[in-house]
């Protein structure tokens, strides 16, 4: 369809190219249009759906656990306790010392009899962390938090070692990891 004007005809706008490019598979394209259908594999998206939610549903803590307990130790039992906030992890074990999960002593160490309590790697990176906490937050004030994770069979000696170093890097608000105490199904 065209109308008439002045100096010639004004023609309905359409793809022009074909006509006058020398390529075969320019001019060989059909004028119809696309199937604008396209076939999708439900049964799959359905699976990676459910691979998803299956990974989301492990992974995910409703009570906000802050604490994973290292294989080597076995926590003490207790009846009365607080949840904990969250704070550097120093984990007390028969072998070693790590804080958040980097060792920071080892046996040989923590067996060594001086009168130096403290635990020079320990404290060094604690007093690190405390530095890049009041670098990062400078209106805040450091409330010096740990918790210490020690099992329940390690000797005295090592745990006032380990809050020695705490309390001498500026932690002196320990808080110690317990097992919560199984209940009783008395009546």
């Amino acid at each position: 369809m065209s109308v008439e004007k002045k100096h010639g005809l004004i023609e309905q706008p359409g793809p022009r190219l074909r006509k006058f490019a020398p390529l075969k598979f320019v001019r060989g394209s059909s004028h119809g249009k696309k199937n604008t259908y396209a076939e999708l594999n439900l049964t799959s998206m359905v699976d990676m759906l459910t691979i998803l939610v299956v990974f989301l549903l492990q992974t995910f803590s409703a009570s906000g656990e802050l604490l994973t307990v290292q294989k080597n130790i076995v926590l003490p039992e207790a009846s009365n306790f607080n949840e904990l906030a969250q704070a550097p992890i120093v984990a007390v074990s028969r072998d070693s010392v790590t804080l958040d999960g980097r060792p920071v002593a080892s046996k040989d160490e923590l067996d060594r009899d001086t009168t130096d309590w403290k635990l020079t790697d320990l404290h060094d990176q604690l007093v690190t962390l405390k530095n890049n906490y009041r670098l990062l937050h400078p209106s805040d004030p450091f409330d010096g938090t740990i918790i210490v994770q020690a099992d329940r069979n390690v000797d005295f000696k090592t745990v006032k070692k380990v809050m020695y170093s705490c309390a001498v890097a500026g932690y002196q608000n320990v808080n110690f990891a317990v097992q919560q105490k199984a209940k009783g199904g008395g009546g």
